[in-house]
Formats: C-alpha cells, sequence, structure tokens
C-alpha cells in the first residue's frame, strides 16, 4: 500500500539538526508521501538543509520533458506578517493536494513509525486521528508535569458540550481529511489562535460535533536536539485560545 494520498506537515523553527535525519526516516517509511516542512523563519540553517533533502528525494514524473515532481516542499514563511506554530501548520495544510495530511514534530518525539497507522484510520471513515501520549521518554520536571495536565484539563472542559472523545486534544501529533480540515480553517479563521502552538485544539473547537474522531497511541520520545518551545509565551496564547 502506498501513501501517495497523504501530505506530512513538520512546522519548524532552528530544527537544522534534526530535520534532515526525520525527512530521511519520513521519506523511507512512506516514499510516495509529500513532505511540507513549514518554516516559520529559522535564523540557521534549517531551510538550506530542507532545499537539500528536496533535491535528494525529487524524482522523475515525466522522463520525456526531463521534469521532476517535489515530494519535498519548503514553505519559507519568513516574510509573513503572523508568526506561531499554528498559523505555519493551517498555511501548510492550505497547500495541500492529498486528500490526507499528518502533522508530526520536526524533533522525533513523535515518532514517525506511527504515521501509517494515523492514515489507515483516515481511510477506515475517522475525519481527526490524536496522537495520543501514553507514555514519555524522558524524565519530566513536577512543573512540566503540572503544566501538561492543567492544559489538558482546561482543554477537555472547553470542548465538554462536543462530546469528544478524552484524547490528548493538545497533541502536536495529529492527521485529518485534507478537505474538512480547509473548511474549519476558511469558515473559523478568526478564532484561531494563529501565534499559538496547540492548532489540533483550535481545529476540534470548531469541528462538527458529529465528527468522528480516534486515536493511536504513541511513547512521547526524547527530542534528539535543538531546544523545547514550551515558554510563558506558550502558555498565554493557550489560555488565551480557551475563551475563543
Amino acid at each position: 500500500m502506498n501513501y501517495q494520498d497523504t501530505t506530512i506537515i513538520i512546522p519548524t523553527f532552528n530544527e537544522e539538526k534534526n530535520i534532515a535525519q526525520l525527512i530521511d526516516k519520513i521519506k523511507k517509511l512512506l516514499p510516495k508521501a509529500k513532505i511540507i516542512v513549514s518554516d516559520d523563519g529559522s535564523l540557521d540553517k534549517t531551510q538550506v538543509t530542507v532545499k537539500k533533502a528536496a533535491k535528494k528525494w525529487a524524482k522523475g514524473s515525466k522522463e520525456e520533458k526531463g521534469e521532476k515532481e517535489e515530494s519535498v516542499i519548503l514553505l519559507d514563511r519568513t516574510k509573513t506578517l503572523v508568526h506561531g506554530l499554528t498559523v505555519s501548520v493551517i498555511d501548510a495544510i492550505n497547500l495541500c493536494k492529498t486528500s490526507y495530511f499528518v502533522v508530526i514534530d520536526a524533533d522525533f518525539q513523535h515518532p514517525p513509525e506511527k504515521i501509517k497507522e494515523v492514515v489507515n484510520k483516515l481511510r477506515a471513515s475517522v475525519e481527526i486521528v490524536v496522537g495520543n501520549r501514553i507514555k514519555v521518554s524522558e524524565d519530566w520536571s513536577v512543573s512540566r508535569i503540572i503544566i501538561s495536565k492543567t492544559a489538558y484539563m482546561l482543554g477537555y472542559l472547553r470542548l465538554l458540550l462536543k462530546k469528544f472523545p478524552k484524547y490528548d486534544i493538545v497533541s502536536g501529533f495529529f492527521g485529518g481529511r485534507t478537505e474538512l480540515a480547509k473548511q474549519v480553517i476558511a469558515q473559523n479563521y478568526s478564532k484561531f489562535e494563529l501565534k499559538g502552538y496547540k492548532v489540533l485544539f483550535d481545529i476540534l473547537k470548531y469541528l462538527p460535533s458529529n465528527a468522528k474522531i480516534d486515536k493511536v497511541d504513541y511513547e512521547f520520545g526524547i527530542r534528539k536536539a535543538g531546544q523545547s518551545k514550551l515558554n510563558k509565551k506558550v502558555m498565554f496564547y493557550y489560555l488565551r485560545s480557551l475563551f475563543k
């Protein structure tokens, strides 16, 4: 089974030490899948690295014309007016031309090996598949654990009337049906916390209550390189999104 009906979205900011390895891993697991790296103005060599990977994985689509089909695309958001992980992912979803998309972090804390499982559930009439953390590989501080649990509980209360399953609603690893996601975004764009970091939560807020949601359990891995993006700004935008 090939995955040419799928686009993998990787939001990045200063991920030069991770991105090439992740692209290689995904292309080996799903050779036919598209990849969009949505870069929010990295100050390191992330974009240069992605461009090299794009050339490496380009494939001849029209041999008679010598043309090549892009299977790895860099979405350069350096000069955009609004920056943030949520808007980076939204822009990439709007760029998708495949039936399904999967969002995954660049730092290997989300396992690429689980992408196929996400897509297979989407193909089975599910509309959103949530990457559901069941275990954390690294030792989190007490404060990080409290923040994570509090964020989940507040988000769950915000979505209570929708009666969605109790999955990891603030997960950064998830997949969806592209056309449905585009509709939700187009109809509610001004309500999204564009500068925020919890795009799945924003999508769930405005998803129809009868939407089919499923999960894929995974172990939250150890960041291979780079720094965590969790800070006071992330928490502020999340709290603000609860009231939109």
